[in-house]
């Protein structure tokens, strides 16, 4: 079963599908990996090419997309420099550990109640 579901081809395979625009400041630069310049794949290719670069220029947006990479279907943001598609890979929100899991501590707050041991005669 798991070497069929490898051998089906990925429907981003060829293609890059956008999912949403956003403006750039609500992607967490955590998020952010990669960074690759896009050119139209021939004349048949040129014309999306410009209508999405014109669309982001003009909206002032990114586009959130998804992309075949080595197999797998990744998550990319797209946007525009000088005049060039960016595609800029992303994690999936599961690839990124919180940072909370990476304190050196827990807030005073919650130390106090949960370390020390309890003062009144009730226990």
């Amino acid at each position: 079963m798991v070497r069929r579901l490898e051998q089906m081809p990925l429907p981003t395979a060829q293609a890059i599908e956008i999912a949403a625009f956003t403006d750039a400041d609500s992607i967490d630069p955590v998020r952010i990996s990669d960074s690759y310049y896009l050119a139209a794949d021939g004349q048949v290719a040129a014309k999306p090419y410009v209508l999405l670069r014109k669309a982001l220029e003009r909206s002032s947006k990114v586009a959130v997309a998804k992309f075949a990479w080595h197999g797998r279907e990744r998550l990319g943001l797209l946007r525009v420099r000088e005049r060039a598609i960016v595609l800029h890979s992303m994690k999936w929100p599961d690839e990124v550990r919180s940072p909370e899991s990476l304190a050196p501590g827990r807030p005073r707050s919650a130390r106090t109640r949960s370390s020390r041991p309890s003062s009144s005669p009730t226990g």
